[in-house]
């Protein structure tokens, strides 16, 4: 993360949660979540139509497997200015590395998340997410610290 470039949003997601997969050229498929949160501000701003946030790799199946529509986190990332294909107008988005859980979380669907990476990582012998698995159930948040 870029140093000086730090968010922290609170909100509720509002509309669908988008989950796939990025498919780097020769190398393994990267899990990502993007979502909207509809997030307070002041009464002398404009309105927040949602705030647009991207979370990748393992935290991005933990949060899918936890959220639903009308679930409020806590999100600490960096915001990313992007620019898109035949789109003039740019996009700007938080990339979330750290996520908090706080109301209207579906722990059951979590669970099974859980579960699946611990699979995973017994046929992959990945610490990471037996690291990441141990902090979800421990604190019941994660947080990502990418170079």
């Amino acid at each position: 993360m870029a140093q000086g470039n730090l968010t922290w949003q609170r909100g509720d997601i509002t509309g669908d949660i988008y989950f796939d997969y990025l498919r780097p050229q020769n190398q393994d498929p990267i899990p990502y979540v993007r979502l909207y949160l509809m997030i307070d501000g002041s009464p002398e701003s404009k309105p927040v139509k949602g705030l647009r946030v991207l979370i990748y790799g393992t935290l991005a199946e933990l949060v899918y497997g936890h959220v639903q529509k009308g679930s409020r986190i806590g999100v600490e990332g960096h915001i990313q200015l992007r620019y898109r294909p035949n789109i003039t107008t740019p996009v700007f988005e938080v990339v979330a590395e750290r996520i908090e859980f706080i109301r209207n979380i579906d722990y059951e669907r979590g669970k099974q998340v859980i579960a699946d990476l611990k699979q995973r990582e017994k046929r992959n012998s990945a610490a990471s997410d037996m690291e990441v698995i141990t902090q979800i159930l421990e604190i019941g948040e994660f947080s990502h610290d990418s170079d």
